[in-house]
C-alpha cells in the first residue's frame, strides 16, 4: 500500500497551512502574556475559530472534488483526511487551551495548578472527545465563549464525518457519471 505522490505533496501543503493556523493560536496566547489591551481577547479566539471552521469545511469539500476527479484511492483520501482531522483536533485543543489560559474560569475540571504541558494534553482529549463525539469528558466549557469554541468543534466534526468521509464515494461515483455523458 503505496501513497501517491499527489496526496503526499497534498498532505505537505495541508500540514503547512494548518501550521498557520496554528500559529495564529500561539500568537494570541503571547498577546494575552503581552497584556495586549486593544481588543478583548476571547473574542479574537472566537473569531479565528470561526474562520478556521469555515475554512475546514470549504477545504474538505474542495478536495473531495480534486480528489474525485483524478481517480485518486480511498485509502489515500482516507490518510489525506486522518491528518487532516488530526489538525483540527490540534488545532481545537489550542484554542481550547489559550482561552482557558485568557479566563481559568472558562472550563472546570481540570487539576488545579496543572503545568501547560499536562494542560495541553488535557485539551487535546477534550478536543478529540469532542470530536469523536464518544462523550467521556470531566472537563466542562463554563463560558459562553469556551461553549461556542464547543459547538464550533462538533459543527467541523458533524460535516468532517457525515459529509466529507460518508460522501466521498457517493460523490466519487456522481462525477464520473457527467463525465461519461
Amino acid at each position: 500500500m503505496t501513497i501517491d505522490r499527489f496526496i503526499l505533496k497534498n498532505i505537505i501543503k495541508s500540514l503547512l497551512e494548518y501550521s498557520v493556523l496554528i500559529s495564529f493560536g500561539l500568537f494570541v496566547i503571547y498577546l494575552d502574556e503581552i497584556e495586549f489591551s486593544g481588543l478583548n481577547i476571547t473574542y479574537l479566539i472566537i473569531f479565528l475559530a470561526g474562520v478556521k471552521s469555515v475554512y475546514f469545511f470549504i477545504k474538505g469539500f474542495k478536495k473531495i472534488s480534486e480528489f474525485s476527479e483524478l481517480e485518486v484511492r480511498y485509502y489515500e483520501f482516507l490518510v489525506f483526511i486522518a491528518v487532516n482531522i488530526s489538525m483540527i483536533i490540534l488545532s481545537f485543543g489550542i484554542d481550547y487551551f489559550c482561552l482557558f489560559r485568557i479566563d481559568p474560569k472558562s472550563f472546570s475540571g481540570l487539576p488545579i495548578e496543572a503545568a501547560n504541558t499536562a494542560l495541553s494534553f488535557k485539551f487535546f482529549y477534550f478536543s478529540l472527545m469532542i470530536f469523536t463525539n464518544i462523550g467521556i469528558i470531566k472537563i466542562i466549557p463554563e463560558t459562553t465563549e469556551s461553549e461556542i469554541l464547543v459547538i464550533l468543534e462538533a459543527i467541523v466534526s458533524f460535516i468532517t464525518i457525515i459529509f466529507v468521509l460518508s460522501d466521498f464515494l457517493s460523490l466519487k461515483e456522481s462525477l464520473s457519471r457527467k463525465k461519461n455523458f
